[in-house]
Formats: structure tokens, sequence, C-alpha cells
């Protein structure tokens, strides 16, 4: 304020306080009461504070700031992993499946109907064979595959052929759960099978489709009975439940294996170290063989950026059954292997 009245006070004096119009003396109005200087001034004072203020606000694109150490570490780590082939697996799951344990949604009228959801993971392992079989795998978040998994509890793994059939299956489902488009005739996909519409071109049939159905009307049924009978003074374990939990199944060429797995709920770490990715462990329940034709027995792989077909074998070791056991002397002098990885790697 200072600085604006000093301004004023200086442009006062040395501005003719009149003015002779045709011989006549006039009084001239100040520099700062004229309309026009103080709009012109202050719409320049305003726009010299917004755009310091938008500057400020604003960093620099090459600002030294943003060349944080962990970039070029990403960089490399991408760069390293990208050599590593990973296995290549397509989920399935059904999102809107109503659960007899909740009334809520057994009682809901205007509940929809189940929808497929599918996608392609790359980061699929076992994570236990005995006692129990787990598989695990990681997914990037959001996702709208992983959140029916969580509300639905369950999904099937299909591994995939090593061969043109598997690729072909794994590249239909990195696109997402987006609508499928539309056929060259013009006809839409059936809305039924959601994402795995488009399948049967590439020989590979849906199945369970009719069973999801009924399941899901009958559990329907089952709420409005376990409703009557409550109110007639019954208990609910009196209403046999209906079955439940069949999921879409991928059989046809390019499928290898299914495992029917049931979700299992991880303790989550903190949201700072897992904020766009989620690990999903799986309780293999069964595992349904698939219909591929057994020329080549390796599955699918995925590797700098390209899908892959493992090559000739290296170095055979013999099956399990055919090991015999050396002789504790042996094993520490010619292998000169700790015996702790030793019992890991037959653990696993």
């Amino acid at each position: 304020m200072k600085c604006l009245r000093g301004l004023r006070w200086a442009l006062e004096s040395t501005t003719p306080r009149y003015v002779t119009v045709t011989g006549t003396r006039h009084a001239r109005a100040p520099f700062h009461t004229t309309a026009k200087a103080q709009v012109g001034f202050l719409t320049r004072w305003r726009n010299s504070k917004l755009a310091a203020n938008s500057q400020a606000k604003t960093p620099r694109v090459n600002s030294t700031l943003q060349r944080r150490p962990e970039d070029a570490l990403g960089r490399s780590m991408r760069a390293a992993m990208r050599q590593l082939p990973h296995p290549v697996v397509v989920i399935t799951t059904l999102e809107n499946m109503r659960s007899v344990a909740r009334l809520e949604d057994i009682l809901d009228k205007k509940f929809p109907r189940p929808i497929p959801r599918a996608m392609t993971v790359s980061s699929f392992t076992s994570l236990s064979i005995e006692p129990v079989p787990r598989v695990t795998f990681n997914v990037t978040l959001p996702s709208t595959t992983y959140e029916a998994i969580m509300k639905c509890g369950r999904f099937n793994a299909h591994i995939l052929s090593g061969d043109d059939h598997g690729a072909r299956i794994a590249e239909l489902f990195t696109r997402g759960n987006r609508p499928p488009a539309a056929t060259e005739d013009g006809d839409k996909p059936k809305p039924d099978l959601g994402v795995l519409a488009g399948l049967e071109e590439l020989g590979v049939q849906v199945q369970g489709q009719e069973e999801w159905q009924q399941e899901w009307d009958q559990a329907g049924e089952y709420g409005q009975e376990v409703l009557s009978t409550v109110k007639a003074g019954g208990y609910i374990k009196d209403v046999k439940p209906p079955p439940e939990g069949t999921l879409p199944v991928l059989q046809g060429q390019g499928i290898m294996h299914i495992l029917k797995c049931k979700f299992r709920r991880l303790t989550p770490p903190p949201e700072s170290d897992f904020e766009h990715n989620a690990i999903v462990m799986g309780e293999v329940l069964d595992i349904t063989p698939g219909e591929f034709e057994d020329g080549y027995g390796v599955a699918l792989a995925y590797a700098d950026r390209a899908y892959r077909q493992l090559g000739e074998k290296l170095l055979e070791r013999p099956a399990p059954e055919q090991e015999v056991p050396p002789a504790e002397e042996s094993v520490s002098e010619s292998i000169n292997v700790p015996s702790e990885s030793l019992d890991n790697e037959k653990t696993n």
C-alpha cells in the first residue's frame, strides 16, 4: 500500500493541476481519480499478481525436483524383468453372484444378473503344493475382475498352451472388461457372455452358462422360501440351500488345464506400499484337464513384450521318483550346496 500511495503522490506532483482550453483555465482531475487510469492500473497490477502466482504454483517441466532416483531404478527394473519369461494365465470369475449367505443379495428383486469377468495375468505361480495347493498372482488396480473375485470368492485359472492358440486367447483378455465390439454384420455379441464373447471364433467354448444362471434364479427362490419359513416360526436351517459356485470354464484349443480356486483374503499391506497393485491368493479345489492337442507340453510364456514358446531342452533333471538320495559326504564334497537349499527345493 505504501508503494501505491508513493506512486500516486509522484504522479500528482508531476501532473499540472490546471489546463487552459480556448483561453479558459480549468482544474485538471488528479491522475488517480480518472476512471480510465484506475481501471488500467488495477488491471495491469492484478494480471501481474495472477501471473506470478501461477508461475509459483506450476513447476517447470525440466525441474530437477522431478528427477527422482526411483525413476531410474524403476526403468532398470522393468528392463531386467522383461528378459524373464513369465507364465501367461487367463482368470475368469463372475460379478453379481447371489450368495445364500447374504440375505440382502437373495431378497433383492432388482439384483443384477451375473456378468462374466476375465483378465490375462503374467505373474501366476504356485505358492504351495502340500498340504494345501495354493496359487498366487498380482493385479494392477483398479480392476473390475479383482473386485468381482473379492465379492464372488472364487475364480478359475486357465493355463494356456505354448502355441498360437494360447497366444490368441491371452491377447483377447488384455483389453480389459470393456463391452465387446460389434461384429462385421453390425450385430453385438450376447451381453450374457460379456467379455467372453468372441471365443467361439478361436475354437473355445464357454461352459457353465446355464448352470450359473439357474443358480442365480434358485438363490432368489431360496431367499423367498427362507423369508416365509422364518415368518411362520421356523429356522433358516430348515430350508435346503441351492447349489452354487459355477463359474465360466473355457474349453477348447489352447487350454491346457483349469484350476478351480477359492479366494483367500490376505492381510493387506500399507496402502503406501501397494496403492496400485494387489496380491491374490487362491486355494486350489479342483483341476480339470483341457482339450488341447498334446503336441507341445510347455505352457505359454511372455517375455520382452511378446508371447513366447519355450525352446529345446538344455539339461533334463530326473523325475522325483527316480532320484536317489546321495550320501551326506558326497553332497558336501561334490555339490557343495547347503542342505537347507536342497530341502527347500524339494519342498517347492
